[in-house]
């Protein structure tokens, strides 16, 4: 490195006249090996074992249970040229109370709405302080598509029972959700299926305890399978492009206060659930009566 022509600058701007030359070379050679190894390995096993016992001398119970099954096998859809919409506009809005709606425009679809509610009577006698209410809830669903045996635990048939769909000739498939399901207050549920060998269900269990001590057990359950099923869907044997799906929710599921639950579906052999299990105790819960 040189700095030959830098020490001639200093010199004419310090005006000094006799000439200052320093000639500086510099020399480096670095080299430079750098070996990173990195091995991490994460292992986590998780084992929870809950083992719960209750003593409680209860003076009321309220016990609810809501159980869905939907099987789908052993079905053929082939229904060509046969486009098909759903729609639902401008409904299932400013209700009180229980609103269901099921809308299917395909073909073998199973939809459901299950409410199941257990209140316990309350007890104002004033001479027996400290009641107890016991307060248990089960939701629980089971759909199966193409396989009728596959949760019939370990070994299960997952062979037999398969769905076909060979639809050709169909251009369009939708399913249109638009300003509806609004501003309702309490329950609402809605299923729309514009395709094939869908299962839809919304269940709602419910128990409640009126009383200050007790206790509330809550329990939901889904379980759902889809196997050994077919789609050969086109626009044409000879140019299988498939068939143009829309779902669209434009503008709906607004300003609710309580449940709401919707399920949609534009294609085939779908499982769709909303499974909502509540258990209460206490002496200030809604009892449905206003």
């Amino acid at each position: 490195m040189t700095h030959k022509l830098l020490a001639g600058a200093a010199t004419i701007a310090l005006g000094i006249s006799a000439p200052a030359m320093a000639d500086v070379t510099v020399t480096g050679e670095i080299d430079l090996t750098k070996t990173i190894d990195v091995l991490e390995t994460i292992d986590v096993d998780t084992d929870v074992q809950l083992d719960v016992d209750v003593n409680l001398d209860a003076e009321k119970f309220a016990e609810s249970t809501a159980i869905a099954n939907q099987s789908n096998f052993d079905n053929e859809a082939c229904t060509n040229c046969a486009e098909k919409e759903d729609i639902i506009r401008g409904s299932a809005t400013d209700n009180q109370g229980i609103v269901s709606l099921n809308q299917a425009g395909g073909n073998l679809n199973n939809q459901g709405t299950l409410i199941s509610v257990a209140v316990d009577a309350v007890n104002d006698d004033p001479g027996v302080p400290g009641n107890s209410g016991f307060a248990e809830s089960l939701a629980a669903a089971d759909q199966r598509n193409g396989t009728p045996d596959a949760l019939a635990g370990e070994g299960g048939n997952y062979s037999d029972g398969g769905n076909l769909v060979e639809t050709v000739n169909v251009l369009f498939r939708s399913a249109d959700i638009r300003n509806s399901f609004n501003t309702n207050t309490g329950l609402v549920y809605g299923n729309q299926a514009t395709g094939n060998m869908g299962n839809q269900v919304n269940i709602l269990s419910l128990a409640f305890a009126l009383d200050d001590n007790g206790v509330a057990i809550s329990e939901a359950d889904l379980g759902q399978v889809n196997a050994n099923n077919v789609v050969q869907e086109s626009s044409s044997a000879e140019d299988p492009f498939g068939v143009y799906k829309v779902a669209n929710v434009n503008g709906s599921l607004n300003g609710n206060t309580g449940i709401v639950g919707v399920n949609q579906s534009v294609g085939n052999m779908s499982n769709q659930a909303n499974i909502v299990s509540i258990a209460a105790v206490g002496s200030d819960l809604p009892t449905f009566s206003n």
